[in-house]
């Protein structure tokens, strides 16, 4: 009846707990403080009377919102396969708090550039990056002038003797002063044949002159254990002399300060041979000098006409 004062009403009770809920608001936030799900959270729970299963809590800390992250100062941008060496996407990290902000379909730079969206940003290169570029441009410029590394190799005795020059010798040169005072006494010993002397008797039973020079090989010492430590140490950069004897005596070796001196000056020597033979390697300073940029963060003083360490390695390389 139109005429009638009489009227229905409902009041929603939105404070106490929202339309068709089956927990109350106050349950609602206690649960999701606690933060837990599956049995853990149950049991933890039970001695609060709270009474929940561990399905009902997981779905309920599921239903949380994800925390909208603020702006980030630092943007981090890096690539990564979903479907390795076909379909790769972009992750974008926050450099201040290492979480994930946002991940793009592809790795391509305009979407990047729509999500940006600022043009005054200042793009900087992380140094494990740039230290890996420059390792792998050392790597295939070394590659490239792998036959180089290897010192070249005296002529066997089959061969000698295959080209007819059986007077030849095989090994030391016979050109030396020792070979020449080694001719020598050869010729005299066997004028003195009678005198029973060992060094006589030695000249005696060779038939060749040749066949005295013996090589002359490097006597045992102290050293021969730690040689293939000091290489590791000399083939990573160290070449201190001291500092490399220091960290030998730290490991308690029975080395003078002389015996590694010597050691490391045969190691220099056969690395200015392997520069001699191939200038195209002698590219150190570049990378010496690049790392010095990286260690002390000298990007601003880099002259602007000077090539990138990286581009200065791949010219070397096409020049074989």
């Amino acid at each position: 009846m139109a005429d009638c004062p009489r009227r229905t009403f409902a009041e929603p009770f939105v404070r106490p707990t929202p339309p068709y809920a089956r927990l109350t608001s106050r349950l609602s936030h206690a649960l999701e403080h606690v933060a837990l799900a599956g049995r853990a959270g149950s049991r933890l729970t039970s001695p609060l009377d709270f009474h929940i299963g561990r399905m009902a809590l997981l779905r309920k800390v599921m239903a949380l919102p994800d925390p909208r992250p603020a702006t980030p100062r630092v943007l981090g941008v890096d690539d990564f396969p979903t479907r390795c060496g076909q379909t790769y996407s972009t992750v974008l990290t926050c450099g201040g708090t290492h979480r994930v902000v946002d991940v793009l379909p592809t790795r391509e730079s305009g979407p990047f550039a729509g999500w940006l969206a600022a043009p005054n940003a200042i793009q900087v290169a992380d140094r494990f990056h740039l230290w890996q570029g420059i390792g792998r441009a050392v790597e295939t410029c070394v590659a490239a002038h792998r036959e180089c590394l290897n010192a070249p190799t005296p002529p066997s005795k089959a061969d000698v003797e295959a080209s007819g020059e059986t007077t030849a010798p095989v090994g030391p040169d016979l050109d030396g002063r020792r070979a020449q005072r080694k001719k020598a006494r050869h010729a005299l010993v066997h004028e003195l044949l009678g005198r029973g002397l060992n060094t006589v008797l030695r000249y005696a039973h060779t038939a060749r002159w040749q066949d005295t020079l013996r090589e002359n090989r490097p006597r045992p010492t102290t050293l021969d254990p730690y040689k293939p430590y000091l290489e590791r140490r000399f083939a990573a950069g160290c070449t201190s002399v001291t500092r490399l004897h220091r960290e030998l005596l730290t490991a308690n070796a029975p080395v003078t300060y002389q015996m590694v001196r010597a050691y490391i000056v045969t190691l220099r020597a056969a690395l200015k041979n392997v520069l001699a033979r191939c200038p195209e390697l002698d590219a150190a300073e570049h990378v010496r000098g690049f790392g010095e940029i990286l260690t002390n963060r000298l990007g601003t003083t880099l002259p602007a006409g000077r090539p990138h360490p990286r581009l200065e390695l791949r010219q070397h390389r096409r020049r074989c």
